[in-house]
């Protein structure tokens, strides 16, 4: 298979997913907990990344959050003291653990918001360049926690000035993933300029990548942008193998 022009990442939800995207040939995968792509990807167990650290030759971004999100009205991503000292201590112990391997990429995820007195939803810059700072030298990407944010250009720069190595987002919260948001999309590329990585992600399937690629993440400017994709089977047992080798012969394209 030819090598794909923008790099793939699969979000995966177990080990034998994590091996199974590294054989097909993604570039990078977002590790979550066992059985919580219903709650938007929880942290994994230590010993989840104790047993699968060891077999990879392709970087590993592990996710960090505490719990899925709230019961409607609440906005997500807005944590309690309980669930952000929940956040660092699975920073510190993974950490620790020696299961994390930056020559080889590896990072974390993770996004926290608070609302602006306003109604509406911010990066917490304060306590997201906290958990910068703890994880250092391992890297971090802001996830899709930026998508309600309604000014994405100063969303990126709030980002670059947290330390974020990357940011995963969809554009926007409009239906329709990154295809919806083609536009807020590339204005967030643009506004990266390569200061942070951009990591398009939301609903994306190998018949939907050329329209992201040819639009929003078009062009020889967009250097340091990555596609991501959980490629799920339909009933979402797990990674979908077919659909991720056809995602990266769309990529290749």
């Amino acid at each position: 298979m030819a090598r794909p022009k923008l790099p793939l990442e699969l979000a995966v939800f177990s080990p034998a997913d994590a091996l199974a995207a590294q054989t097909l040939g993604a570039s990078r995968i977002e590790l979550n907990a066992p059985g919580s792509y219903p709650s938007g990807g929880l942290t994994p167990p230590l010993a989840v990344l104790a047993a699968l650290s060891p077999q990879l030759r392709i970087p590993m971004r592990v996710m960090v959050r505490p719990r899925g999100p709230p019961a409607n009205p609440h906005p997500d991503f807005i944590y309690t003291s309980v669930e952000l000292d929940a956040m660092r201590a699975s920073i510190a112990e993974i950490k620790a653990s020696g299961t994390m391997d930056v020559a080889r990429g590896d990072g974390f995820v993770f996004g926290i918001l608070r609302s602006d007195g306003d109604g509406a939803l911010e990066i917490d810059e304060e306590k997201c360049a906290e958990l910068v700072e703890l994880a250092r030298p391992v890297p971090c990407v802001f996830h899709r926690a930026f998508d309600p944010l309604q000014d994405c250009e100063a969303g990126v720069d709030v980002l670059v000035r947290c330390g974020f190595a990357g940011l995963l987002t969809a554009g926007g919260v409009k239906g329709g993933g990154c295809v919806g948001n083609l536009t807020r999309l590339e204005r967030i590329c643009e506004r990266a300029g390569g200061r942070i990585e951009v990591v398009a992600g939301g609903g994306v399937r190998h018949r939907n990548v050329n329209a992201l690629t040819a639009s929003a993440l078009g062009g020889a400017e967009r250097r340091g942008t990555w596609v991501h994709s959980a490629a799920l089977k339909s009933d979402g047992s797990g990674m979908d193998e077919e659909e991720v080798q056809r995602l990266l012969t769309e990529l290749a394209k």
